[in-house]
């Protein structure tokens, strides 16, 4: 049995958040959540695209920019969308890290943009001197201590491949949910560009996990894509639409009965869709094949010789 503990924390941009961190740079948006899980076992936290919040200056709303989840040996951050994570002999810790959108701490201020660094395994954002304004080099100290850099015109960042606090390499950027490219440390943000950069330490994933070069997710597909059962990278629209099934069975573990059997049903309706998709695709064959019959057969009387007649 291991306990899993959920949080959800709104980064608040503060006149001087980074180094040292202000206390005051997190926001709880929700209670706790948490359970014992059995060994092994899975558990899916409440799942909230937005929270609302309210601080001195006023009310706005916080969106999800990504979830971590650590054991405190190894961590993960993980996309902003509903989770069901495999639980093990350890405990866990799950972050949800919300940054406003609207209201007073919205923006990054302007013309500019809020930088930071997170670590997976540590489940927590770093005090580490991790970037290099690389357009504007005077900039740099800024953005290492304060956390800001102003984006009155076109910018460049460059994370560092390590830094002291944690042994996890650079992995990837994530600006205002959306992740960049695993490996690339460079970040081009445009002149008047807002929001939130994170920088994301993590170790690699195990061998032969699939990599799909920006959120690592579970693919079904890959098995199949990897080992030349399916060499088309664009697979027909009824297999693609097996896909959300497999992500349907995995949430129905942690579901309430009655939540299980809509799941079901709705895995049904899926299932027809599918099964509509896969008949189209035979007619659409069927179709081809004839027309294809009827072209040789037209081309095969237009090739044949005219007779002639002779005369005695």
């Amino acid at each position: 049995m291991a306990h899993v503990t959920v949080r959800y924390e709104m980064f608040l941009p503060a006149g001087h958040h980074r180094q040292p961190r202000n206390a005051d740079a997190l926001l709880d948006l929700a209670p706790a959540a948490g359970a014992d899980v059995p060994n092994p076992g899975s558990y899916t936290p409440p799942f909230f695209p937005q929270l609302p919040y309210t601080i001195s200056a006023g009310s706005g709303l916080a969106q999800l920019m990504f979830w971590s989840v650590t054991d405190g040996t190894t961590g993960e951050v993980k996309p902003p969308s509903a989770l069901t994570q495999t639980v093990g002999s350890l405990p866990l810790q799950i972050g949800a890290w919300y940054y406003p959108v609207t209201g007073p701490g919205g923006g990054g201020g302007g013309t500019a943009i809020i930088v930071d660094a997170f670590s997976a395994k540590l489940g927590g954002f770093i005090d580490d001197t991790f970037v290099d304004v690389t357009s504007h080099p005077s900039l740099t100290s800024n953005a290492n201590v304060v956390g800001v850099v102003p984006t009155t015109a076109a910018e460049i960042l460059k994370a560092k491949t390590n830094v002291v606090s944690t042994t996890e390499p650079f992995r990837q950027w994530v600006r205002n949910s959306q992740p960049k490219l695993v490996g690339d440390s460079t970040l081009n943000v445009a002149k008047g560009g807002t929001g939130i950069a994170v920088a994301i330490y993590q170790n690699k994933e195990p061998p032969n996990r699939p990599d799909l070069g920006g959120w690592v997710e579970y693919d079904p597909f890959w098995w199949i894509k990897t080992h030349g059962g399916l060499t088309d990278p664009n697979p027909p629209d009824w297999l693609v639409q097996l896909h959300p099934l497999f992500s349907l069975a995995l949430a129905n573990k942690g579901m309430t009965n009655e939540l299980q059997v809509q799941a079901l049903e709705l895995g049904l309706k899926q299932l027809s869709a599918v099964s509509s998709a896969v008949k189209a695709e035979i007619r659409a064959l069927q179709a081809a094949k004839t027309a294809t019959a009827k072209t040789a057969s037209a081309k095969a009387a237009s090739a044949k010789p005219a007779s002639t007649k002779t005369t005695k």
